[in-house]
């Protein structure tokens, strides 16, 4: 590098910061599918940052975390735990400086433009049907005693809500004659030759019609109102979310995005925000709130642990 280098004179290109210790920022993840190590190494190294990553699903122990003072920094969840969080005035304002952020998710996934009040930043959805052996009916695939496994989505509270439907449907019986397993996001692309699948619906296929079904889920970022590093939490969620970082990653997932500017011609059209327009979302399940006591009403109600 020159003997200037030696003598404290940085050779062209490098900047005091590349000597500097990195920005570290904690961070809690519903699901490594959302924060994957391979964006958290490229956003250290673009960002100068260190991130301290806790994946959990467990609610008291991000709700823990989000209390705390000082809280987590920058937290990756489903927008009905955000919703929950919410309410109880633990979320800080995510709209970016001038609403640049809120600005980028289409209108279909924000109930209100108002940057103020912005506290959720939706970054994926999906809708999600259920994809049966045969390409039958559900009820035909209940009915079929040869097909015994049913896999369903690891989240206790659309659980509950699949049990509680099934329940009125008066299915439960049948429900409860097939082998029930679950599947984590990133195992969503499992077939279904072994049994019947929750996987998402971006295709027609006759198993999703059956009325409370399907369910629409979304899946983002928010940062709490306790957190010490908002401007740096911000900062990420602004690169995280631009084109390139998004055109480049979603493929990766089993998602689709919320952002109206991820239309490049890589990603199909079915992976893009304005496909859920295209999509019927009558008789769609759809979770608002926390329910933190699905895992007991799992356990009691329907003799299920998850």
């Amino acid at each position: 590098m020159g003997v200037g280098f030696l003598h404290g004179v940085l050779p062209q290109g490098i900047s005091r910061s590349y000597f500097s210790t990195p920005r570290k920022i904690s961070v809690l993840t519903t699901d490594e599918v959302l924060f994957p190590m391979n964006l958290r190494q490229e956003l250290e190294e673009e960002l100068h940052v260190r991130f301290s990553v806790t994946v959990t699903r467990d609610w008291e122990s991000m709700l823990a975390n989000v209390v705390a003072s000082p809280s987590a920094d920058l937290i990756f969840l489903p927008s009905y735990w955000a919703n929950t969080l919410a309410h109880q005035n633990l979320l800080a304002n995510v709209a970016g400086i001038q609403g640049e952020l809120l600005r980028r998710v289409s209108t279909d996934f924000v109930k209100s433009r108002n940057p103020e009040t912005f506290t959720f930043l939706p970054i994926y959805w999906m809708k999600t049907g259920i994809d049966t052996p045969l390409d039958e009916t559900f009820l035909d695939y209940l009915k079929n005693k040869k097909e015994t496994f049913l896999f369903l989505l690891a989240d206790e509270d659309l659980l509950l809500k699949h049990f509680q439907t099934w329940k009125e449907q008066g299915l439960l019986e049948q429900i409860n004659s097939k082998r029930i397993l679950t599947l984590q996001l990133d195992q969503l692309s499992k077939t279904s030759d072994e049994g019947a699948v929750e996987t998402p619906l971006n295709r027609d296929f006759r198993g999703g019609t059956h009325p409370f079904l399907s369910a629409l889920l979304i899946w983002g970022a928010a940062i709490p109102a306790n957190s010490t590093q908002k401007e740096l939490a911000l900062e990420i969620l602004e690169v995280l979310t631009n084109v390139e970082h998004q055109e480049k990653g979603l493929l990766g997932t089993p998602f689709n995005s919320t952002f109206s500017t991820v239309t490049g011609k890589e990603i199909p059209l079915h992976r893009r925000a304005d496909f859920i327009r295209d999509l019927e979302l009558k008789d769609t399940l759809i979770l608002e709130t926390k329910d933190q006591e699905a895992p007991l009403k799992l356990k009691n109600d329907f003799n299920f642990i998850l």
